[in-house]
């Protein structure tokens, strides 16, 4: 018996479109909800939330501490809830 099966490039081509698609989406919510939930003072913290090719940082450096809970603003964990959050709109 032999099985031929066509289309395959089309349909790798249409499942990366859509992962890509997901990721973006994700990526673009999750951002929303970590300047959301970040706790401000003079909006440093909060404006350093950024995209990049690898995902998304932060580079203020006492941002984890924040997320640690130095903050009477934010309660400790608030990055991890955010992307809780994120991952529930998907």
């Amino acid at each position: 018996m032999r099985l031929t099966v066509t289309g395959l490039d089309e349909t790798e081509a249409d499942l990366a479109a859509a992962i890509t698609e997901t990721s973006d989406h994700l990526a673009t919510h999750l951002l929303q909800e970590l300047r959301a939930a970040t706790p401000v003072e003079t909006g440093r913290a909060r404006d350093g939330w950024h995209l990049t090719e690898a995902g998304i940082r932060n580079d203020v450096p006492y941002v984890g501490r924040l997320n640690a809970g130095s903050s009477r603003q934010a309660p400790a964990g608030f990055v991890e809830a955010a992307i809780d959050r994120a991952l529930e709109r998907e």
